[in-house]
């Protein structure tokens, strides 16, 4: 019999009943505390993307998986309040199967989720889950393997040094007394001796060697190898430098990678690295929960709604920076002095765009804003936030300078497609906010 998930949505906040007391309350270890710290208390059971393999900038790590408060009487709970944030995705705690979908899903299937996902990690397939929150959880951990292997390849196939014992006459290297002896005489006309070589068949890429054939034995996992060109290729790199490959040395090959690399010219394989351990070992792990442990795959949609604004503004000249790869930034001080991030800003029209995941701004986001507009000139300040109900547009003039260039701050309500009743439908219905989208800045950029 399948465990029924208790089903929660971010931002938004849960009462108990006196049917689910007892589950909310199996949560309060984890509730209220920084994502930095659950990661540092639960390794690789617990996986948050990005969080768990890139560096974020500091403000994103204080976030919380949810906050609780509890009420009490003679000595005994008697309600739960539970606010959610910006995550979402399937966890076990303490064996209690959580789902957090996004706000914008009113069914079992949260489209949304889906539809950003296939887009920030360019899958071509998205399949819709039925199965068991540990299967969702896998599903997820497959999502994201051709986008961390495609960009881990993009810095070359990692190599390192790895150690070679030979016998020949072809010496390049230390001798080896002690193995010549033993080996070669009488004398053969043979030399043993070791050498010290760069190789692609090493720890690393024999550990996403044995990832792509466990996954490529799973029917999503085949298709997500297969049906892109760039993870296609990607894969048969890996293989083809991995001759040494067997099948029964697979728990060799992850105790050597539980140390996670640290290469200044390979850092993209340190993401993967963390993947691939997790998908390999995720029965373990699954069996392996034990009391007050959290267990799953979390995304963290405010970050996800950014990237997914990024496939379209970007190619609409905007530029894109990135605090995590340290990118595009501006100074407000000389001598690069004082960096920021903007999300998205482009010089032609001084125009400014700042991705909002969450229900209601604030007078900090109000504050960077100007910020960035008195930095870059910025005629026009542009919050982006999804929205339920269909496209609209808020417009404030602001005073300073711009009472005579008219520069204004906007919010721009994005329409997020809430009558789908399949995952088709509710594509159309995303391809129409974003052609939407795409006029409104073609018409601005035209004046």
């Amino acid at each position: 019999m399948k465990t029924v998930p208790m089903i929660l949505k971010d931002n938004t906040e849960h009462s108990s009943t006196a049917d689910n007391i007892d589950k909310f309350l199996s949560m309060q270890n984890f509730a209220n505390k920084e994502i930095s710290k659950l990661l540092d208390e639960n390794g690789n059971s617990l996986l948050i993307y990005p969080h768990s393999f890139f560096n974020v900038n500091d403000e994103a790590d204080k976030q919380v998986l949810f906050s609780m408060q509890t009420s009490w009487k003679n000595k005994e709970c008697i309600k739960v309040e539970l606010q959610t944030g910006n995550l979402a995705g399937f966890i076990d705690i303490n064996g209690v199967s959580v789902s957090i979908h996004s706000r914008f899903t009113n069914d079992e299937e949260d489209f949304f989720l889906h539809y950003i996902l296939q887009k920030v990690l360019c899958i071509n397939f998205v399949n819709m889950m039925h199965g068991t929150a540990n299967e969702q959880i896998f599903n997820f951990l497959l999502f994201l393997f051709p986008k961390l292997l495609n960009e881990a390849l993009t810095q070359g196939i990692y190599k390192e040094y790895k150690r070679n014992e030979y016998n020949d006459a072809n010496v390049r290297g230390t001798i080896d007394i002690n193995r010549h002896l033993k080996t070669n005489m009488p004398f053969n006309d043979r030399i043993a001796y070791r050498t010290r070589e760069f190789s692609y068949d090493n720890h690393v890429t024999e550990l996403i060697r044995h990832t792509i054939d466990y996954i490529s034995k799973n029917t999503l996992g085949k298709i997500l190898l297969e049906n892109n060109a760039e993870t296609h290729t990607s894969a048969l790199q890996i293989i083809s430098s991995t001759p040494s490959y067997n099948r029964q040395e697979r728990e060799r090959v992850i105790k050597s990678n539980l140390k996670i690399t640290n290469h200044p010219y390979y850092s993209r394989y340190a993401p993967l690295q963390k993947l691939c351990l997790r998908i390999l070992r995720h029965e373990k792990i699954k069996y392996g929960t034990r009391d007050n442990k959290i267990y799953g795959v979390l995304f963290d949609v405010s970050y996800l709604w950014e990237e997914y604004l990024g496939t379209i503004l970007t190619n609409l000249k905007f530029k894109h920076p990135n605090n995590r790869k340290g990118t595009g930034r501006v100074y407000l001080a000389k001598g690069n002095r004082l960096p920021r991030y903007p999300d998205f800003y482009r010089e032609e029209d001084n125009y400014i765009i700042d991705a909002k995941y969450k229900k209601e701004g604030n007078r900090d986001d109000e504050h960077q804003m100007i910020s960035y507009m008195y930095r870059l000139r910025g005629k026009i300040g542009t919050f982006i936030q999804p929205f339920d109900k269909k496209n609209k547009k808020f417009s404030y003039d602001l005073l300073g300078y711009g009472t005579d260039n008219k520069a204004k701050l906007q919010n721009y309500l994005y329409s997020i497609p809430q009558t789908a009743n399949d995952y088709k439908n509710f594509v159309a219905g995303m391809m129409q906010s974003e052609e939407m989208l795409k006029k409104q800045f073609q018409i601005i950029q035209s004046k």
